[in-house]
């Protein structure tokens, strides 16, 4: 155990150091070596002057995000830029002669120009992985690369007596045109992994779609063609064509409108349930109230006719519920129409015969069932009255319902009965309980349900990153020519600042 134990702490010593060795993560960007800078000014200082120097009174500031060569993201450094200076005269030419000091100028700008070619296996390794990623690269980078290698490769070959050719400002110029395109694709690298999330949840969208077709339901054609404008501005974004880039925003919108649509239509096989279980439910109270009919005719209680009202009002439901059942393969819309205002509207209707023959056979106990009936109304009053809510026209209905109940109970009473007025009053008072009710959920703001709104939200909702409106700015936001001192003009491309230094556009160079 001792040993093993020792071994244990001899392994997580060697884990630490090789830890410790690991090189921390340096943000990759491109940038005038130090050295290269040194031995310039070096040049500058002995009476040699190439034909740029360096200025360092302008930095670039950091892009927004930069990338780092093993992937991790940090804020990067202020780096220099160059500026065109005078060119060199033939006496400055001369005076570069070979010596120690110059031939360690001369050894310090090739140690630079190694930097720089370091500098660029290093962007052409962030091309590589870019593309891997399916981030599309302009063939422009390339041919910026290859130009950059080119100029370096002089200043590698350079000898004393080409170092009147070596030209500063095309080196800076070139790693200047560099890194722009690397800011550019580090952005297009973001929208490109936003795209493909976008599109993950697009797909997912579509298949939901898809699923509804196959089972006949009717999807409105401006959900098709918004999901075909969506996944075509999806592809042409990735593909690097950013003209109409913007109109993702609007398109997302858009499906995201139509979410609503698709989730009541996500329902409708719950919504057929629940037809189906009302039906069967209204037909087993048709065969109880058939025995009711039955045995009150007996007694000499005719209510076939009411009986009759209940039956067809079942029979034209059912008409509704499979009439539907079709329509949904046309038109959606319509469907729902239906199923709302002719089969669910009607069902207080409908109940209504099936009440009435029940309590006919129940007369003796209306009595009882109407005072709790009434308790409760009451009930539901005060909680109203608690809630600082106005009750006035809920305690007219309920006195008013109370006095037809008395008159229904001396129809009961009445020796013979008069079946056509008890049915009529019964009929008052059903619409009197249906009016109460109405009016308490106007008051609460309280309504019954349709199938369709119950349930889980099946279809997630269609947004973008907000950081896409930095990496893809829309036009109405972009700021164009504003002046700055120093000869700077600022812009918003890319969602960062891009400042005129000089004549030439770089990116984050504003201050």
């Amino acid at each position: 155990m001792k040993n093993i134990f020792k071994v244990f702490i001899v392994s997580v010593f060697f884990v630490n150091i090789l830890l410790l060795a690991t090189p921390t993560a340096q943000a990759f960007y491109f940038e005038l070596p130090q050295i290269f800078k040194n031995a310039i000014q070096s040049l500058n200082a002995s009476g040699i002057q190439m034909k740029a120097q360096v200025q360092d009174s302008i930095g670039i500031q950091s892009p927004i995000v930069p990338v780092l060569t093993d992937g991790i993201q940090q804020p990067l450094p202020p780096q220099q830029l160059l500026q065109d200076s005078p060119g060199l005269t033939q006496s400055q030419n001369n005076n570069f002669q070979q010596g120690p000091d110059n031939e360690r100028i001369l050894k310090d700008i090739k140690r630079g120009a190694q930097q720089i070619t370091r500098q660029l296996k290093q962007f052409e390794a962030l091309v590589a992985r870019f593309e891997k990623k399916g981030v599309v690269i302009s063939p422009d980078v390339k041919t910026k690369i290859e130009e950059l290698k080119t100029i370096t490769q002089k200043f590698l070959s350079a000898t004393a007596d080409d170092v009147k050719n070596l030209d500063m400002n095309e080196m800076g110029q070139s790693m200047r045109d560099l890194e722009n395109e690397r800011q550019n694709l580090e952005q297009m690298d973001n929208i490109t992994r936003e795209m493909r999330r976008i599109e993950r949840n697009v797909n997912i969208f579509e298949k939901q779609v898809q699923k509804l077709a196959k089972q006949n339901i009717s999807v409105p054609t401006t959900v098709s063609e918004n999901l075909g404008k969506v996944k075509t501005a999806i592809a042409d974004i990735k593909a690097g064509k950013m003209g109409n880039a913007e109109d993702i925003f609007d398109l997302m919108r858009n499906l995201d409108e139509n979410r609503g649509q698709m989730e009541m239509l996500a329902r409708w096989p719950q919504t057929v349930k629940e037809m189906d279980r009302q039906v069967k439910n209204l037909e087993r109270e048709l065969k109880r109230s058939k025995l009711s009919v039955d045995r009150l005719n007996k007694n000499g209680i005719d209510l076939s006719s009411i009986y009759s009202q209940f039956e067809s009002a079942i029979a034209k439901l059912k008409e509704t519920r499979d009439a539907a059942k079709i329509k949904i393969q046309e038109n959606a819309e319509d469907a729902f129409d239906m199923v709302q205002n002719d089969f669910f509207g009607q069902m207080d209707d409908v109940m209504e015969s099936q009440r009435t023959i029940m309590t006919m056979n129940n007369f003796g106990r209306f009595q009882s069932d109407f005072t709790r009936e009434t308790n409760k109304d009451a009930q539901r009053i005060k909680t109203l009255k608690r809630q600082k809510i106005d009750t006035a026209e809920l305690e007219d209905l309920l006195t008013q319902a109370k006095a037809k109940g008395a008159e229904v109970k001396d129809l009961f009473k009445a020796n013979p009965l008069d079946v056509d007025a008890v049915i009529e009053a019964l009929g008052e008072l059903e619409n009197m309980k249906q009016e109460f009710d109405n009016k308490i959920g106007e008051l609460t703001g309280t309504e019954d349900q349709m199938p369709w709104e119950k349930g889980p939200q099946q279809f997630k909702q269609m947004e973008v990153s907000p950081n896409l409106d930095k990496w893809i700015p829309r036009q109405s936001q972009n700021v164009s020519g504003n002046s700055r001192s120093g000869g700077q003009t600022e812009s918003n491309v890319g969602g960062g600042q891009t400042c005129n230094v000089n004549g030439v556009e770089v990116p984050g160079a504003c201050q």
